[in-house]
């Protein structure tokens, strides 16, 4: 930090947060000798942006503020208005009192925050997905159980044989599951093996068995099927349901339900 920035109070602040979200910390003693202005001059800029939740002081400096933002991660960001519509029509199916185990993937995303917008009492969650995790310990006062295993980098959930021996400890009233494709003959499947098998492991701690399933997804296979139509008790899809595929699916043995 080395060059000499005559500026006003205003301009100043906009440089110290500029270079706040370049390195992620900065210092007072480094801001004085850029600036050239005293400490006293640095800390009212530094309590002022934090004032206006800019950043965050500390000890002798500033850090980036940690914003509690879950509409801005990127699985809720993409939900769509199906994946909407069929998580509520999902929590319609929860009771007070209810334990629920909940999957990871945009669906299940969108069904913790449909669960939120409820009235729902003593709901109790179990899950490997972080976000949905951190979005029910945020907003609601529901137990929440995370389970162990290895974070999948980017992805914000939990996987591996740690996630698959915490379960077995677990039963449920309802597990509410996402899945990337649905056929009647082949049943419900995804390309991830290791997705796969906590799907197979959150199926066995369950009492009922739910599947949000976008329309656009029936009638498809993945690579790694992880449930046949008699190990779910309820699919529910979305009003973009053909009239051939729900005529298929009203001749099988699956229930569903359209939202």
């Amino acid at each position: 930090m080395k060059e000499n920035f005559n500026l006003y109070a205003e301009e100043r602040k906009n440089k110290i947060i500029a270079l706040l979200e370049e390195a992620g910390r900065i210092e007072v003693p480094d801001l004085v000798e850029l600036f050239k202005v005293s400490g006293t001059t640095i800390r009212n800029d530094l309590r002022e942006l934090e004032k206006e939740e800019r950043l965050t002081r500390t000890h002798g400096g500033a850090i980036k503020i940690q914003k509690r933002s879950f509409e801005d991660r990127p699985g809720i960001r993409m939900a769509t208005e199906e994946k909407k519509q069929i998580a509520k029509k999902a929590v319609s199916f929860i009771e007070d009192g209810d334990s629920i185990a909940i999957d990871t993937g945009t669906s299940c995303l969108a069904f913790a925050q449909a669960l939120i917008q409820s009235e729902l009492l003593n709901i109790k969650v179990i899950t490997n997905d972080l976000t949905v995790a951190a979005l029910l310990e945020d907003q609601t006062d529901y137990t929440v159980f995370f389970t162990g295993g290895v974070i999948r980098n980017g992805f914000h959930y939990t996987s591996g044989e740690h996630v698959v021996s915490s379960l077995k400890g677990f039963l449920v009233d309802k597990v509410i599951l996402g899945t990337t494709s649905f056929s009647i003959k082949n049943g419900f499947s995804t390309p991830n093996f290791g997705i796969s098998e906590i799907k197979r492991s959150l199926i066995a701690i369950g009492k009922k068995r739910i599947v949000l399933c976008e329309a656009a997804k029936i009638g498809k296979d993945s690579l790694n099927i992880f449930a046949s139509i008699n190990d779910i008790e309820l699919l529910i899809t979305d009003s973009q349901l053909s009239k051939p595929l729900e005529k298929s699916l009203e001749h099988s043995p699956i229930s569903f339900v359209v939202a």
